[in-house]
């Protein structure tokens, strides 16, 4: 039976599902039917409780570590509470402006620095590991090229892209380029690909070379030389930062070594993290995305679940912020912070 058949649960059972969530939760143990009868706003028996407990876990929502002990949630009791019993509300009034003061300290500058901050800002009031993915170069909107001579073959490449983004890199070449030719070519890509995306600009000058050879060789070698292969060679890195990661070392479910060292070893592997966060990204949908247990990606982090948020400009893909913390934890919180950083770093990459 899918996840979407069940949606109907009973309701006596859509409650016992929850306290149970949220009991395990708060404090990390079993819980047993006599809790739950003691919090129970029917005062239901330990009996029917334990009855409907049963039915829970032969569905597949609970699992029972030991004989004697009481039940915990399984990554389907976390998706279902996530999806149909969860109920996120605002932050505390302190919590919103802590962050807009924090994030708006970074609202002029380099918006590098801005993701790298929100990281901070989200490990703090979350108590998890806060993530930031940055914009890879692909995807950034050229908004001006300049080409520099520098001595032994070497071209410096300025990069202006939105939002408010320099690149400069150095581009080794065979020949000599005289500045005039890299005026020419700098006019040509203003001229031509303003308002594009880096990496589509690649992709149509390759497409262009053939058919453009025979008007103007030189222009479109020193074109394909100093873009294509040089400033805007493919680089589909993003910077991404991790901030807080010691805030794990306290939680019980990460007492095992080999899975603490498997999850660190998973945050200090950069690419792999992009890519993680990339494909959850690029799925459908702008809202924020949750991965819990074995729906991430990787078996490093089957133990985790992942709260992911787009960060946009001018309705562009511009990154990514989000938190990683046990799959025990405060969904409603994490949601509600993570949604809420994501509009204020939207709003102020929007407004510079």
């Amino acid at each position: 039976m899918s996840m979407d058949e069940y949606a109907n649960l009973p309701r006596r059972q859509r409650e016992i599902l929850s306290a149970i969530v949220r009991q395990y939760i708060s404090d990390s143990t079993p819980v047993g039917s006599k809790v739950l009868a003691g919090v129970s706003p029917e005062q239901l028996s330990s009996a029917t409780i334990r009855s409907c407990m049963a039915e829970l876990e032969e569905a597949g929502f609970l699992e029972q570590p030991h004989v004697s002990a009481g039940r915990i949630p399984t990554d389907k009791a976390y998706r279902y509470y996530v999806d149909h019993l969860m109920v996120p509300e605002r932050l505390e009034v302190e919590t919103e402006r802590y962050i807009e003061a924090a994030l708006a300290m970074e609202g002029g500058g380099d918006p590098g620095r801005l993701m790298e901050k929100t990281s901070q800002v989200l490990a703090r009031i979350s108590h998890s590991v806060g993530l930031a993915l940055g914009q890879s170069l692909e995807d950034r909107i050229l908004e001006h090229i300049k080409f520099v001579k520098l001595p032994e073959h070497r071209i410096l490449a300025v990069i202006v892209s939105n939002p408010d983004l320099v690149e400069n890199r150095v581009v080794r070449v065979e020949e000599e380029i005289s500045q005039e030719e890299l005026d020419r070519t700098a006019d040509y890509m203003n001229g031509e690909f303003r308002g594009w995306s880096l990496g589509t600009i690649r992709l149509e000058i390759l497409k262009r070379i053939e058919a453009m050879k025979a008007i103007c060789d030189r222009l479109i070698s020193n074109v394909a030389r100093l873009v294509v292969w040089g400033a805007l060679a493919n680089d589909e890195t993003c910077p991404v930062f991790v901030e807080g990661a010691a805030a794990i070392l306290d939680q019980p479910e990460f007492e095992d070594a080999r899975k603490l060292r498997d999850l660190l070893h998973t945050l200090e592997e950069k690419s792999k993290l992009v890519k993680i966060l990339n494909g959850c990204l690029h799925s459908p949908g702008r809202g924020v995305k949750i991965l819990i247990g074995r729906e991430n990606p990787t078996s490093e982090m089957y133990n985790c679940t992942l709260v992911l948020a787009p960060v946009f400009y001018r309705d562009r893909l511009a990154g990514a912020l989000g938190v990683v913390g046990p799959r025990r934890m405060q969904y409603d919180r994490a949601v509600r912070a993570v949604a809420y950083v994501s509009d204020v770093c939207t709003r102020i990459l929007n407004t510079n």
